[in-house]
């Protein structure tokens, strides 16, 4: 066998995987024959050189060449196997539908007022007058309002079905994919529990008492804030963490100490086993009490794939050093990849698990080759471990958050030695509260909210105990309100965030090949002069990989109409490279800017917009925008139209663009704003003199909408607010619009808009109705669909197939892409 069987196993299974999920049927042949090809050359490299133990070299080679290529296959088939036994019921499931779910209680979780049951080995039954059940391959999650049910029983209940949202546009959160990558189908909301039987499961009903328990002593000895970064740190419960705290240390570039992963286990693993071997255990009976102990932990903490990885490679060293063998880090990684990718092979999408075992695989393969090149040189070493660890999980922060924290290193060399002592500190004041502070509130069935209402009461008749707590977690305080003070100070800096975009796949892969080929080649000059400094040198090249990975190629025209529900968000980069919006503002998706506009800004590389334009106040054209102020986007200029209504909602915006350094600028009819080659053109309906001093509420602000025309090297496009028939008739009685190449719906498909005679002198080959697919107002309306697909034109809906985005070639093809439907392309030739 090779030196690292395991990792090498693990090799195969995910390249079998990525092709189950990625690539076609056919690509596993040539995969598996690659594999054996490759592993051929090396034997045939071994053979004749000399060998240190039984078994010749060309040997291990060709049984590890043949293991990693069965698992290649291994990998594809189970996958496959999976998607086979999901699509048995997921595709006939409908969103809101009546459903009978019969599933054991795995595990349980308090959110936001509700808790959260994690159903196991369950069974559905769809038509309630059927009563066959269907076994569902994955976990169901049920909403309750109330913790009336144990960990172990087996629930039968009714409800109704809650799948989960697909993103809609670029860079938008994917629940369906984040939940499939924890091997969750679905959820079931409205729950009605028919039937309870089972035992309850003592031993894990008790450590989600604990968890609980133990979050509510910190939160009262800590303060909300304090105490919330503590729960996450040791207990995993994130719904504690402020939304603040996690931003600024996103920003930092230290949030993955929020995650409970191998310094967590490590040291609070060590620290028992070592206390263990002190009282006269063998290797044996301190291994085993050590690992069933962090075992118990990791399963209260929620067992995360980051805590997985981290509890198995500690119990993989434990078993070695009862046996007398060494360990081997990659090894183990490797072991504990394979068995969480069997369970969950979707698991390989999943954010977390590419972080964890990217960011082991640098520190321990990578970091080793950075040490032995400046060993002998401690600030060196410090200096290019925590360089060579930010190129290797650079590129995955950059396709996940499409931004990098530039001063992540710096931050991370002045609080990582302080995170051991913040953790002891938090381990002793949690221990120390759990004998002092009564916890039959909690135990009892009690929910957080109760524990922490009830303990600040007890702290009155505890006296000198109670102090006692917060002083054992005083050392946790000060470094922690030192942390939040370098965060601060580090957010505050120029540039402290810099948006790059999302790689593309290929450039990530070359990016990872050529730092591969770097470190072989470091070690290899490494080896052969040890006593030698290497400088500078492998830094300017390291950084040089990053300007390959970030530095962004020319791009293009591209027009993207976003899925922003009841509402409008129009994106425009034109060829010159200026970026442009119009609107950005929605009645029925909360917070809009924020989780739909703003990340796909950042996906797209987008820095600052030059000019953002306002068709009108509504709400469903601003509020996004209003929120990207509030994010500190950089707009360089906004634009209104000048006979405007100037309600509040003008004067709040107005008033947010100049707080935030933005200028205001305004178009009168026949104004032109000059983009490099492209322009763009005001033609709303004639503006009257005094129109802009009008504050008058009931005037109807669609009425007034800008109108924009834009047009560059052949191409026209026409965004026209939300206008109505009038407003119609009175530009075309001004100027002249036909042979548009893009034309944006007015008022999204209204049946009051959009009428024959304006699309027919319009004449578009292109046209988007941006709306929700539920929405009060009845839109798209049946006549507009129908006026718009009399003129020819191809017609695209936001509702049905998410963000639209319409590019050309160099010979002037337009192409449009779904992005609900990537496979499939629609090209326009004129």
């Amino acid at each position: 066998m090779g030196k690292r069987p395991f990792l090498e196993m693990a090799a195969g299974f995910i390249c079998g995987i990525f092709i189950a999920v990625y690539g076609k049927p056919w690509m596993i042949v040539p995969g598996c024959i690659g594999i054996l090809l490759w592993t051929a050359i090396l034997a045939g490299y071994s053979l004749g050189r000399p060998e240190n133990d039984r078994y010749p070299a060309w040997k291990r080679r060709c049984c590890v060449g043949v293991l990693c290529a069965a698992f290649f296959s291994l990998g594809w088939y189970h996958c496959r196997a999976v998607q086979a036994a999901e699509n048995q019921y997921l595709p006939y499931l409908e969103d809101g539908k009546e459903i009978f779910l019969k599933g054991k209680i795995a595990g349980k979780e308090q959110k936001k007022e509700q808790y959260l049951y994690y159903m196991s080995s369950c069974q559905i039954r769809q038509d309630l007058k059927i009563k066959e059940w269907q076994r569902v391959s994955a976990n169901v999650i049920i909403y309750c309002e109330s913790d009336t049910y144990s960990i172990g029983q087996t629930l039968v209940l009714h409800g109704k079905t809650k799948l989960f949202n697909r993103a809609r546009n670029e860079g938008n959160f994917d629940q369906a994919a984040y939940y499939k990558a924890r091997g969750i189908s679905f959820a079931v909301n409205d729950v009605d529990v028919k039937n309870a039987y089972g035992k309850r499961d003592r031993i894990a009903e008790t450590m989600y008492g604990w968890k609980y328990y133990l979050a509510g002593v910190y939160e009262c000895a800590l303060g909300a804030r304090e105490g919330g970064i503590l729960n996450t740190m040791l207990l995993g419960e994130k719904n504690l963490l402020d939304a603040e705290i996690k931003q600024l240390y996103r920003t930092s570039g230290i949030s993955h100490i929020l995650a409970i992963s191998g310094l967590h286990i490590s040291m609070i693993g060590m620290t028992f086993y070592r206390f263990l071997r002190k009282r006269s255990l063998g290797f044996w009976g301190a291994g085993i009490f050590a690992a069933v102990f962090m075992v118990s932990y990791g399963l209260m903490t929620g067992m995360g794939y980051s805590s997985f990885r981290a509890v198995s490679m500690f119990c993989i060293l434990l078993l070695a050093q009862a046996v007398g063998r060494s360990y081997d880090s990659l090894n183990a990684m490797g072991f504990a990849a394979l068995l969480i990718l069997w369970k969950q092979p979707f698991a390989l999408c999943d954010a977390g698990f590419q972080f964890s075992f990217i960011a082991v695989s640098g520190v321990v393969w990578a970091g080793k080759i950075v040490q032995s090149a400046y060993q002998g040189h401690v600030l060196l070493q410090k200096i290019a471990m925590g360089f060579v660890l930010q190129l290797v999980i650079l590129p995955v922060t950059a396709w996940y958050f499409f931004e990098i924290p530039v001063y992540a290193m710096l931050i991370n060399l002045l609080v990582l030695p302080f995170v051991g002592i913040a953790l002891a500190s938090g381990i002793a004041g949690g221990l120390l509260g759990s004998v002092v502070i009564p916890k039959t509130a909690v135990l009892s069935g009690g929910s957080l909210v109760s524990a922490i209402e009830t303990l600040p009461h007890m702290y009155n008749g505890m006296g000198w105990k109670w102090k006692m707590v917060r002083i054992v977690l005083l050392p946790c305080h000060v470094i922690l309100s030192g942390c939040e003070k370098i965060c601060t100070i580090a957010s505050d800096l120029p540039k402290a965030m810099v948006i790059t975009g999302r790689p593309s796949a290929v450039r990530i892969v070359l990016y990872y090949l050529l730092l591969l080929g770097g470190l072989f080649l470091l070690f290899c000059v490494t080896k052969r002069q040890e006593k030698e400094s290497h400088g500078w040198t492998p830094f300017i090249c390291g950084f040089g990989l990053l300007v390959f990975l970030f530095v962004p190629f020319q791009k293009d025209m591209k027009l993207t109409v976003l899925d922003v529900g009841q509402g409008d968000g129009i994106y425009l980069h034109t060829d010159k490279g200026y970026d442009v919006f119009i609107d950005g503002g929605s009645t029925d998706v909360q917070s809009v800017g924020k989780y739909r506009i703003l990340p796909y800004l950042k996906s797209n590389g987008v820095k600052e917009i030059d000019y953002w334009f306002v068709s009108h106040t509504d709400q469903d054209h601003i509020s996004g925008l209003s929120e990207l102020f509030e994010e500190r986007y950089r707009i360089r200029n906004l634009v209104f139209w000048r006979g405007m209504v100037q309600d509040e909602s003008y004067k709040k915006l107005v008033l947010l663009a100049k707080e935030h350094g933005t200028n205001i600028c305004t178009m009168n009819r026949e104004d032109i704003l000059f983009l490099g080659e492209g322009k763009i053109t005001a033609i709303s309906p004639e503006y009257h003199a005094g129109d802009e001093k009008r504050s008058d509420t009931s005037a109807d602000k669609n009425e007034e909408s800008l109108v924009l025309l834009y047009e560059e090297k052949g191409f026209s496009a026409l965004f026209t607010g939300d206008i109505g028939e009038m407003q119609e008739k009175k530009i075309l009685n001004w100027l002249k619009v036909s042979d548009i190449d893009f034309y944006k719906a007015a008022h999204h498909g209204s049946k009051y808009s959009n009428t024959r005679s304006f699309l027919n002198a319009v004449s578009p080959r292109i046209s988007v109705i941006s709306c929700a697919k539920k929405n009060r107002y009845g839109h798209p309306g049946k006549e507009a669909v129908e006026n718009i697909k009399d003129t020819g034109s191809a017609l695209f809906y936001t509702m049905e197939d998410g963000q639209i985005t319409v590019t050309r070639s160099k010979k002037h093809a337009l192409t449009v892409q779904k992005y609900l439907v990537p496979d499939k392309q629609f090209v326009f030739v004129r």
